[in-house]
């Protein structure tokens, strides 16, 4: 009876252990593929388009459960300028950044999670429209606060982390902003 209740109380401590070990401040990056698709705000031009992208990632996990994580993200740069559609010489281009943060729910464990977060995103774009016959140099900027959600899974040995996410991101004036992203967080205990 004894060795029974001593095998469950080890056996608890070290699943507890497994899910906390990756606990803490973390940090990470991650490389990604950003899709863009705005209305025609922009110079009357709509960008639908895709590029390489990064992101820089931070966070606290105070529980095993529950984090709170911001990201810095770069989403690339979209560049118009298809020759059959607008006078030759004209180029146009559109990039974007953000800042965003999160509530993370993790589900799983001991080295493999599913997760989802939903917070808010500021965001910044710029655009600019060059060339044609008068030497045009006309640029337009844009920036606010929306809503951003996510899904991901993670699989972690002690303090490194790889994950793949999908983030969605609602901000004005687009018709969407989407993130796929391969990266790594390491946990400070």
């Amino acid at each position: 009876m004894y060795k029974s209740i001593i095998a469950v109380t080890l056996l608890s401590g070290l699943s507890l252990n497994a899910n906390a070990g990756d606990n803490g401040i973390y940090l990470g990056g991650s490389l990604s593929r950003s899709t863009i698709d705005t209305d025609a705000d922009f110079f009357g031009f709509s960008y639908e388009d895709d590029d390489t992208a990064y992101k820089l990632i931070g966070g606290i996990r105070p529980f095993d459960r529950l984090a709170i994580e911001a990201n810095y993200i770069d989403f690339g740069s979209i560049k118009f300028d298809n020759r059959d559609l607008v006078a030759d010489g004209i180029h146009s281009e559109f990039e974007a950044q953000a800042i965003d943060a999160s509530a993370v729910v993790f589900l799983g464990g001991p080295l493999l999670e599913v997760f989802g977060k939903v917070g808010l995103v500021y965001w910044d774009a710029d655009a600019v429209l060059q060339g044609g016959i008068s030497g045009a140099d006309l640029r337009d900027s844009d920036s606010g606060a929306d809503f951003a959600w996510g899904l991901g899974a993670q699989a972690y040995l002690s303090s490194l982390a790889v994950r793949l996410e999908y983030e969605n991101f609602e901000i004005s004036d687009t018709n969407s902003v989407e993130l796929w992203s391969l990266g790594v967080t390491w946990t400070f205990l």
